[in-house]
């Protein structure tokens, strides 16, 4: 059932499909939110998770969306369980949360509700718990009933009222049209406000510095020199590439547990992987179930579904120091061929800039396993490089591609 209606009258809709977007662009944004609602309904909910985020939510029903409602009716909890009886039926209200997002909610037969809870039981979980009425989920061990280990459940609690009838619904959480909800969010439209506040600052800030200019005309001026090494420190205060490596291995590993596909290229470029997925036979919904749980983003291009995933790296701190490039050169070869023997680098035309130099890397892959990627990223420890891309193709489980990083120094 898509929806559950309530005495008073009003929808508590079960969406058809939810998902975080990624928004580097509103226009490609505003794209594929008008794809996804020709499959998954005309009405959305738009929340913003982040500067680069946000979450949404699709439905063919106009309402309010059941497991947000009830989970901003319990403080947002970042995990919670809720399960409510319907009286005079045999089925209960379910909506769980995993790591602050809805996972899942709807009304589920008694009988079938265990079946929902068991995949948690393999998982390090801090649930908060709310039961009504008779559910088949306890605190303590029950026969015919389901419960948590106790490291599992923050807390349980046995409310003496039900939640649904009495549930807040809050404007944030209503489904409305596609368009009006774009609208409200900035997203594919002329930025009118944007536009009028830049012109205002502009203006503000010309007439200080014109006050300030003329107050200051007859002071001496005090030209600063720019530092030389300003770019070189920029450029290694960034990410250390043996530590992406072993990030983007890690990810190929978590990638190889979706359900009915498998990953056939893979992309990196600064914290963004993105993966084409071909299906093995796997439905496109529990691919989409996968992604939710997984802090992954489904994009539908021509070319295919691909999972888009980040990888968070802190940065390294500024050098202290800077080494010959010829002799970073050197012993990035001796690495590299002491684990991958062979003539497997391609140097770019070294360029200068000031007072430092630099060389594009490519290392090329031909047929290796994926245990080989930790490996090369080893041999990278320490070294002045930045990693730039990693392209890679993978066939029967082997792969094949390049890692192109920037040598730095003297």
């Amino acid at each position: 059932m898509p929806y559950i209606t309530r005495e008073d009258g009003e929808h508590l809709v079960i969406p058809s499909y939810r998902d975080v977007l990624l928004a580097k662009q509103k226009s490609s944004l505003k794209k594929e939110i008008l794809l996804l609602s020709q499959s998954y309904g005309e009405y959305i909910t738009l929340q913003r998770k982040s500067a680069t985020q946000y979450e949404v939510a699709f439905s063919p029903d106009t309402g309010y969306l059941l497991g947000e409602s009830v989970w901003h009716n319990f403080n947002r909890p970042m995990d919670m369980i809720y399960c409510e009886a319907i009286p005079n039926t045999t089925e209960a209200i379910l909506v769980i949360v995993k790591s602050g997002s809805v996972y899942l909610d709807g009304s589920f037969p008694l009988d079938s509700i265990p079946e929902e809870l068991v995949i948690f039981l393999t998982q390090q979980n801090n649930f908060e718990i709310y039961i009504h009425g008779d559910v088949p989920i306890s605190q303590t061990p029950d026969e015919g009933k389901f419960n948590f280990e106790a490291g599992s459940v923050k807390s349980f609690t046995i409310l003496d009222q039900p939640i649904f009838p009495t549930l807040p619904l809050l404007k944030q959480y209503q489904l409305q049209l596609v368009d009006p909800v774009l609208k409200s969010h900035g997203i594919g439209v002329f930025p009118t406000r944007q536009i009028l506040t830049v012109i205002v600052v502009i203006g503000l800030i010309w007439m200080g510095w014109s006050y300030l200019s003329s107050r200051h005309a007859a002071l001496p001026q005090i030209v600063q020199q720019p530092n030389p090494y300003q770019n070189f420190n920029a450029l290694l205060a960034s990410p250390a590439p043996d530590q992406e490596i072993k990030n983007i291995f890690e990810k190929l590993n978590e990638l190889y547990t979706m359900p009915g596909w498998i990953p056939g290229k893979l992309d990196y470029e600064k914290g963004n992987l993105e993966t084409l997925s071909i299906s093995m036979g796997g439905k496109a919904e529990d691919l989409f179930r996968w992604a939710h749980t997984h802090q992954a983003v489904i994009n539908i291009k021509t070319t295919g579904i691909y999972v888009g995933m980040q990888i968070n790296v802190p940065s390294r701190p500024v050098p202290k120091k800077i080494y010959p490039l010829k002799e970073i050169v050197g012993e990035l070869v001796d690495r590299i061929g002491a684990v991958y023997p062979g003539n497997r680098m391609e140097l770019a035309e070294l360029t200068k800039t000031g007072p430092y130099s630099q060389v594009q890397v490519t290392i090329n892959l031909t047929d290796v396993s994926p245990g080989v990627l930790p490996l090369l990223g080893e041999q990278l420890k320490d070294l002045p490089l930045v990693l730039q891309s990693v392209t890679l193709t993978i066939t029967n489980g082997v792969l094949a591609g390049t890692i192109i990083i920037l040598a730095i120094g003297s």
